[in-house]
């Protein structure tokens, strides 16, 4: 069973009369947000290859490695999350649901974390699928560009989106027409065109939109925040009843609305903002700054 996520349009105080999001925190499926469609070819080959493991990474609240946790557990497949941590955290969220689910956890220090990769998996796992931190392959860049594909009979002339591993994002930028402006807002400090020019290379992804970087909006870095980031995710979701994450989909949006407010857009642009969903990523921020987060996850559960 699938269903994508809906449009809606956001009516909130300074925006903009053509603002939409497209919900994909709403998709109905094995999994939700980005994180469906960058499994689903993974999944699919594994399946069909009779793999019967997958190996991946992640640190300690990973959306992707909540996701293919439940991913693997509706196909029958056996996951180990190689999770950067010098130990266990019993009470971490994302560490309960991998155990819940009965998934093997194997925690490496920082140094092995970085280490560790598809050559090691294969010496400690024969035979497994190893999908690198984010899940970030051709396959993964691949289903991700199905994402733009659903909202292009929208029409938007400019589709924005927050990015991490940037395998989302480079699998959009593939699929993006010409007549389209593409804006990423990296969730981590330091990210430059460089960097996303890289990959496009990599997988000889040449788009035929214009793309940009607003690299400013993350707070510090990632799943770093600050009093303005919780106070106006807060005042968003009491306005509009969309959730937002902290670490993605919070930092997007402030970014949009300063961006809307310093008269970036025009009057005739349509703007259409992707909820890469990872809505589980707000139980990571209550958990380890419950003072600041536990109001806003009460908001929205």
């Amino acid at each position: 069973m699938f269903s994508p996520g809906p449009i809606q349009k956001i009516d909130v105080n300074g925006g903009h009369e053509s603002f939409f999001i497209k919900r994909l925190d709403l998709v109905d499926s094995w999994a939700d947000g980005n994180k469906y469609y960058k499994l689903k070819n993974n999944i699919s080959y594994a399946l069909d290859n009779a793999i019967d493991t997958i190996v991946s990474k992640g640190g300690m609240f990973s959306n992707h490695l909540y996701s293919l946790a439940h991913a693997c557990s509706t196909f029958n497949i056996k996951l180990v999350s190689v999770v950067r941590s010098y130990g266990d955290d019993p009470d971490n969220p994302m560490l309960r649901e991998l155990k819940k689910l009965s998934h093997d956890i194997l925690f490496l220090k920082p140094g092995e974390y970085t280490l560790f990769d598809e050559q090691a998996s294969e010496r400690l796992y024969p035979g497994a699928l190893f999908l690198p931190e984010g899940g970030m392959n051709e396959r993964s860049i691949r289903g991700a560009g199905e994402i733009m594909n659903e909202c292009l009979e929208h029409h938007p002339n400019h589709v924005i989106i927050a990015g991490g591993t940037m395998s989302t994002a480079c699998g959009m930028l593939a699929s993006a027409p010409g007549t389209m402006k593409m804006i990423i807002v990296p969730a981590w400090k330091g990210c430059t065109n460089q960097y996303v020019e890289n990959i496009l290379t990599t997988y000889n992804i040449i788009p035929q939109c214009n793309w940009e970087l607003w690299p400013d909006e993350h707070f510090g870095g990632f799943a770093l925040y600050d009093k303005r980031l919780f106070e106006f995710m807060y005042t968003f979701t009491k306005e509009t009843s969309i959730p937002l994450d902290p670490v993605y989909n919070g930092k997007m949006m402030f970014a949009i609305m300063e961006k809307i407010r310093s008269g970036y857009f025009s009057d005739s642009d349509s703007i259409l903002a992707i909820h890469t969903g990872g809505l589980q990523g707000v139980r990571g921020f209550s958990y380890r700054y419950p003072t600041d987060w536990k109001a806003y996850e009460e908001l929205i559960t």
